[in-house]
């Protein structure tokens, strides 16, 4: 309308559907929001939790990759065997008494099933997944209570 562009922004900042990838905001206050995120991560091992700078990072979660799966090498076929990944979070969660906003970041290893690969973990680029992930998990919890 008026002949502006479809994406016209006003000086009055990014709505919340253009919020940087791995980040969302609620309109709860930081407290709530805080207590939600560590609910939300369940079982995860926490490696630091400091509320006054609104950081959390967890330790390594580990499992197998969905997407990758071990290569033969003598016929290079696909092996049953999947590489083994793991992955952990920082979560920064920042706010007032009015809305929070929390930002989720992963860091990616994958390890190959066998070879000398096998004793080593190879840092992957994340897909965004797991961080979509969590903040839906959030985002589930805070429309529950």
């Amino acid at each position: 309308m008026f002949g502006r562009p479809s994406g016209y922004q006003t000086d009055y900042g990014a709505t919340r559907a253009q919020s940087p990838k791995g980040t969302k905001s609620f309109d709860d206050d930081f407290e709530h929001v805080w207590a939600t995120v560590i609910m939300a991560l369940g079982t995860m091992p926490l490696d630091k939790v400091d509320k006054e700078k609104g950081i959390i990072k967890t330790g390594w979660a580990e499992g197998y990759s969905q997407t990758r799966k071990a290569r033969s090498v003598v016929t290079d076929r696909f092996m049953e065997d999947y590489w083994k990944e793991r992955y952990r979070l920082t979560i920064t969660i920042s706010g007032n008494i009015i809305a929070s906003t929390v930002k989720v970041k992963s860091q990616l290893q994958q390890k190959p099933r066998g070879g000398s690969a096998a004793y080593r973990w190879q840092r992957m680029k994340s897909t965004g997944e797991i961080e979509e992930e969590v903040l839906r998990r959030v985002e589930e919890l805070l429309e529950e209570s």
